[in-house]
């Protein structure tokens, strides 16, 4: 696993749970070890958001198999998860995305 590209997916995933589920005051303690369940930040349907937005910015279809609380315990938990899961780690991967869009498609 590339460091710069895990480094990558990490910061594209700090920032969905900073943008998506924390907001601006409460992110401010957010670090890569917060414990997202413990803390409640990840509960079942935010965990499915979360699953979604890695397939949709990442191409990475996580197997039901991986779908523990262990692998979601926290922010480097998860990243790791994505990179080892990510059948070419040389792709471009995305940032958050708005929202809401207006309409667009959908892949």
């Amino acid at each position: 696993m590339s460091t710069d590209h895990y480094t990558h997916v990490l910061e594209v995933l700090t920032k969905y749970v900073s943008v998506r589920l924390l907001g601006e005051d409460d992110a401010a303690d957010l670090t890569e070890q917060t414990p997202l369940l413990e803390l409640g930040v990840l509960n079942s349907i935010e965990t499915s958001r979360l699953v979604a937005y890695i397939r949709e910015t990442f191409g990475v279809r996580l197997p039901p198999t991986s779908m523990t609380a262990g692998n979601f315990r926290d922010l480097r938990t998860i990243a790791g998860l994505v990179v080892s899961h990510q059948p070419n780690t040389s792709d471009t991967v995305g940032a958050v995305a708005p929202a809401s869009t207006n309409g667009g498609p959908r892949g």
